[in-house]
């Protein structure tokens, strides 16, 4: 439960910054437009270090609040240096955006987020907006690396990592589960990704013409049109999907 209260306050935190920024939730890349943050350029900038960042540095998010109480990975943390006035290793630090030290590359160093988001690009993009729509996820307790998904009729297999941390996070050491932020601003407990708790379940639309179930933690190869839900850590971005760099533990 409070670890559900921490995804539903990130949530409100989204929705705040989209209040004042058309509906859209943060784009790093249209807002340090002069690169006075950092010196990557466009949407490169628009990966989950940044995207948090802002809402920390506009007093919209605790930098507490990014950690779950549930945390089972010792290199995920509350990032406790957050500069939140002139931070020094911005490119100009008095007209800086954010505070680009924040990081959440747990397989570098010290991470500062136990959540994952849907990626922010392309097909997906009206996906990162405040559209009230109790289909849509937004975020996430991150979830395992999802390496393919076999569908059979009503039945799903999914072939995920079998050592993932995050299997310890909720539930038992061998399934996941975890707590899912929707765009209409609601969480939602769920046993697997597979949506066993919801009815009627998000879907996709496939090539095949036909829709089938979709998983948050998957970039399923058939997504005809490419706005599937996509939940990760990303520490890269760029104008199209192949641009992001997910993370995984």
């Amino acid at each position: 439960m409070n670890d559900a209260s921490q995804l539903r306050g990130v949530m409100q935190a989204l929705v705040v910054c989209a209040q004042n920024n058309r509906e859209d939730y943060p784009f790093p890349g249209n807002m340090d437009i002069d690169n006075t943050t950092i010196t990557e350029v466009g949407t490169a900038k628009n990966h989950s270090a940044n995207v948090w960042s802002i809402l920390i540095y506009n007093g919209f998010l605790p930098v507490d609040l990014m950690v779950s109480p549930a945390e089972a990975n010792e290199r995920i943390s509350p990032f406790t240096n957050y500069q939140f006035s002139n931070p020094p290793k911005a490119v100009d630090p008095v007209k800086a955006l954010w505070d680009p030290t924040f990081s959440v590359d747990f397989t570098k160093g010290q991470g500062g987020t136990s959540y994952a988001h849907t990626m922010p690009t392309a097909n997906r993009l009206p996906r990162w907006k405040n559209t009230f729509n109790a289909m849509e996820v937004v975020v996430a307790n991150r979830g395992p690396r999802v390496k393919g998904v076999t569908v059979s009729g009503s039945s799903v297999k999914v072939d995920a990592d079998p050592d993932s941390l995050t299997y310890l996070i909720h539930g038992g050491r061998t399934t996941w589960e975890g707590n899912f932020g929707f765009n209409d601003n609601h969480v939602e407990f769920n046993t697997d990704y597979t949506w066993s708790g919801m009815d009627p379940k998000p879907t996709y639309l496939t090539t095949a013409g036909s829709r089938q179930i979709d998983i948050p933690f998957f970039d399923e190869p058939d997504d005809a049109e490419g706005s599937s839900a996509f939940l990760g850590v990303f520490t890269t971005a760029g104008d199209a999907a192949k641009d992001f760099t997910a993370i995984w533990d």
